[in-house]
C-alpha cells in the first residue's frame, strides 16, 4: 500500500472540516463564481504539481490525457456550484450539490434499468429535498437553485470517471495534480472566452481566494480521495454528505447567515436519500463508485 501520511480516520475528520469551509470562503470572497474557480483550482494545481515535482512522482503523460475529461467536469462543477452561492443560501446550495448519489442513482435506474426498492427510495427522497431547498423559503432562486444542481450533475460524471482512474492504481498526488491543471486550464479558457479578468479581482479578495484553493480542495477533497485507499467509497462519499451541515454552521458562526428554516427538512431529506443511494448491496451499481471531488 506504500507510506501512509494520515492515520485513515484522521484524514476523513480534516476532510469534512475542509469541504465545509467552501462556502463560506467563496462568500467572504465576494466574487463571481468563475473567478473563485479560476483560484480555487490554480491554487491547488500549483500545490498538487509542486508535490509531485517534490517526491519524484510527476504525473505521467496516459494520465494526463486520460484525465482530461474529468478536469473539465470538474472545473464545470466549480464554477457552477460556486457561482450558485451567490444566488442561494449556504445551506440551499451545498444541499442541492451534495445530491449527485440521488442522481447517479436516478440515471441508474432509468438507463440501466436496476433498481431496488431501497434505490428508489432514496431517488424520491432525495429529489423531494432537492425540491424544498429551490424554494425561496429555503433561501434559493430560481437561477441558484438551477446552478447547484447542475453543479451536482457535473459532480456525478467527474465521480465515475475519477473513481475509474483511481481503481486503476492511479496515485492520489497524480491524480490530483493532473485534474486540477486540466479543470484550472478550462475554466481559464472559458474566462478568457467569457472576458471575465479572473485574474484581477479586488485586492481584499486575494486571501479568501487562496484560502479557497488551500483548504477546501488540499485538506477537503485531496483527504477524500486519499481515504479511497482504506475505506469503501460509501464510507468516504458519506464525510462528504455532511458538508451542508459543517458549511451551514460556519456560515451562521463567520456571516451571521443562520440556515432557513425551510432548509432543515430539505437537507435532511436530500441527504438522507443520498446516504440511501450509496449503502446498497449490488455490487458494481453505478452510486457506489462515486468517488470524491
Amino acid at each position: 500500500m506504500g507510506w501512509v501520511l494520515l492515520a485513515p480516520w484522521a484524514a476523513l475528520l480534516v476532510a469534512l472540516f475542509g469541504i465545509s469551509t467552501a462556502a463560506p470562503l467563496a462568500r467572504l470572497a465576494g466574487v463571481d463564481g468563475v473567478t473563485a474557480a479560476w483560484w480555487r483550482l490554480l491554487v491547488g494545481s500549483l500545490v498538487t504539481l509542486a508535490a509531485s515535482a517534490i517526491v519524484g512522482r510527476l504525473p505521467r503523460s496516459s494520465v494526463a490525457v486520460r484525465s482530461l475529461p474529468a478536469g473539465v467536469l470538474l472545473a464545470a462543477h466549480l464554477a457552477l456550484w460556486l457561482e450558485s452561492l451567490r444566488h442561494a443560501s449556504v445551506a440551499s446550495s451545498t444541499g442541492i450539490v451534495v445530491s449527485y448519489p440521488v442522481i447517479a442513482a436516478a440515471y441508474e435506474a432509468l438507463v440501466e434499468r436496476s433498481a431496488t426498492p431501497r434505490m428508489v427510495l432514496g431517488v424520491v427522497l432525495g429529489f423531494s429535498g432537492v425540491a424544498i431547498l429551490s424554494t425561496p423559503w429555503a433561501g434559493a432562486t430560481m437561477l441558484g437553485a438551477l446552478m447547484a444542481f447542475s453543479a451536482a450533475v457535473a459532480a456525478t460524471a467527474y465521480f465515475l470517471l475519477g473513481r475509474r482512474l483511481r481503481v486503476r492504481g492511479v496515485s492520489t498526488l497524480e491524480y490530483t495534480a493532473v485534474v486540477y491543471t486540466a479543470a484550472f486550464l478550462a475554466v481559464a479558457v472559458y474566462a478568457a472566452a467569457a472576458g471575465v479578468k479572473a485574474w484581477s479581482p479586488p485586492r481584499g479578495s486575494i486571501p479568501y481566494l487562496i484560502a479557497l484553493g488551500l483548504v477546501p480542495m488540499l485538506l477537503g477533497h485531496t483527504m477524500l480521495n486519499y481515504a479511497l485507499a482504506f475505506y469503501p467509497t460509501a464510507v468516504v462519499t458519506s464525510i462528504a454528505l455532511l458538508e451542508p451541515y459543517g458549511a451551514s454552521l460556519l456560515a451562521w458562526l463567520l456571516l451571521d447567515e443562520p440556515p432557513p428554516p425551510a432548509s432543515l427538512p430539505g437537507l435532511l431529506l436530500t441527504v438522507t436519500g443520498a446516504w440511501l443511494t450509496l449503502y446498497r448491496t449490488q455490487p458494481g451499481s453505478t452510486a457506489r463508485k462515486l468517488g470524491s471531488l
